[in-house]
C-alpha cells in the first residue's frame, strides 16, 4: 500500500554506496547484488536467498518453488497488497481471504480456524505496517507459509531478546513450530518455508525497488536455488539498487533503535488522548516500524487537525485489497472497517528532536 514519504529516507552513507557502484561502471547485477545478500545472510540466517526486481517476482518464484497446480487455493489476509492478488491471478490460483484482529491488522485465531476447511494449500502471511504476528497461532496450519517481513523485519516474539531459534539448517522444515520452549524468540522470518523481504520505497530496507526471497531450510533452499539457475539477468536485482540497500541493512538496528525511541514517546502520547495504536500479536520486541492510530470515529476531524499541524498522515488500508475493492463485499467485515478507521503518523529515523515532540503534541491532543 501507498506509505508516501511517511518511512523512507536516504542518508548521505546510502548515497556514497550508490556513488561507489557508479564507478565501477557495472549497473547489472553483481558485486554488490553478492555484497547484499552476504549482509542480508548475516541478519537473517538463511541458507540461500536472491536479490529480485521486485515483491512480485519473489512471490511468483516462491510460488513455483512450491509446484501447486493451477486453481489451487491460497489464503492472504484481506489487507494484503494488490500486487499480491495479481500474481496470483496471473498464475491461475484462488483466494481465500481472511479477516483480521482490529488491534492487530492480523489474522487471528478465528481467521485460522476457518482455514482450516478451506483447502488452502498455501498461507501467503502479510504483516503490514511491521505488525508481527503471534506465530502460536500458526503452529497447527499444516500448510506452508510464504512470510513477507518487509516492514516486520527485526521483531521479536517470545522468550528472552538474544536467544534464538534453533539453528533451521539442522531443521528439517521450517514448520511447523511446535513444541517451542517458551523461552525461545522468534524473529520475523522464521515463519516462512520462504520469505520475502521487500526493497521497495518504503520499507524498513529500500533499494528504492525490488525484494531477496530466501529459505531457511536447507530442502527449500535447494529447491531455491535449483528454480534460480535458470532466472534471467532482467529478473536479478541491478547492483544500483542492491548499493542503496546494503548500506541500508548494515545499520538496521541503528534504525530500530532510533524508531523505538520515537514510539514510546507518540504510545505517552496517544495515552494521554485515550487513543490506541496497532500493537504486535505477542509479546516480545516489536520492529517499531509505524504508528497507525485505530479510530472510533472522527477520522476526518483527525486529519484536518493533523494537517492544520502540518504533520502528514496517510490512510493505513486505503491501498490494501480490501481499500482497493478487491475483496467480496460481505466478507471480512474487521478488515473493511479498519479501512476506514486507521491513520498512519509518520515514524522513521530521520525525524528530529523536534518534529518528534510536535508529532508526539498532535497525538497527545487529537480531537
Amino acid at each position: 500500500m501507498e506509505i508516501k514519504a511517511l518511512s523512507s529516507y536516504i542518508r548521505r552513507k546510502d548515497m556514497d554506496s550508490v556513488l561507489n557502484c557508479l564507478v565501477t561502471d557495472n549497473l547489472a547485477a553483481g558485486d554488490y547484488n553478492d555484497r547484499l545478500l552476504k549482509s542480508a545472510k548475516e541478519r537473517l540466517s538463511f541458507n540461500f536467498g536472491i536479490a529480485l526486481r521486485s515483491p512480485d517476482h519473489a512471490l511468483s518464484l516462491a510460488l513455483d518453488c512450491l509446484a501447486l497446480e493451477a486453481g489451487s487455493i491460497i489464503a492472504l489476509s484481506s489487507l494484503s497488497e494488490p500486487w499480491v492478488l495479481d500474481c496470483l491471478s496471473a498464475k491461475g490460483f484462488i483466494p481465500f481471504w481472511l479477516d483480521v484482529e482490529p488491534s492487530t491488522c492480523l489474522p487471528g485465531s478465528q481467521s485460522f480456524e476457518n482455514l482450516s476447511g478451506s483447502g488452502a494449500k498455501v498461507l501467503y502471511l502479510a504483516q503490514p505496517w511491521g505488525v508481527f504476528t503471534n506465530p502460536a497461532l500458526l503452529a497447527d496450519i499444516g500448510i506452508p507459509v510464504i512470510e513477507d517481513i518487509s516492514t516486520a523485519i527485526g521483531s521479536i516474539s517470545g522468550g528472552e531478546v538474544g536467544i534464538e531459534l534453533a539453528n533451521s539448517e539442522e531443521q528439517e522444515t521450517a514448520i511447523p513450530l511446535e513444541p517451542l520452549l517458551a523461552s525461545t524468540a522468534i524473529h520475523a522470518g522464521d515463519l516462512g518455508m520462504f520469505t520475502i523481504l521487500g526493497l521497495e520505497h518504503a520499507h524498513a530496507v529500500t533499494a528504492g525497488g525490488g525484494a531477496i526471497l530466501y529459505a531457511k531450510d536447507r530442502r527449500e533452499a535447494q529447491v531455491l536455488k535449483n528454480k534460480c539457475e535458470n532466472l534471467g539477468s532482467t529478473q536479478r536485482l541491478g547492483d544500483l539498487n542492491c548499493a542503496l540497500a546494503f548500506s541500508q541493512i548494515r545499520d538496521l538496528d541503528k534504525f530500530i533503535d532510533k524508531r523505538s525511541e520515537l514510539a514510546k514517546l507518540y504510545e505517552q502520547s496517544l495515552a494521554r488522548a485515550h487513543k490506541k495504536a496497532l500493537v504486535q500479536a505477542s509479546e516480545g520486541k516489536p520492529a517499531y516500524y509505524s504508528c497507525v492510530v485505530i479510530l472510533e470515529s472522527g477520522i476526518k476531524d483527525v486529519v484536518a487537525y493533523a494537517k492544520k499541524k502540518d504533520i502528514p498522515t496517510v490512510m493505513a488500508f486505503e491501498g490494501s485489497c480490501m481499500g482497493m475493492g478487491r475483496v467480496p463485499e460481505l466478507l471480512c467485515p474487521h478488515a473493511r472497517s479498519l479501512v476506514n478507521r486507521a491513520l498512519a503518523f509518520p515514524l522513521h529515523p530521520r525525524i528530529g528532536k523536534g518534529m518528534a515532540q510536535k508529532i508526539a503534541k498532535v497525538l497527545a491532543t487529537l480531537p
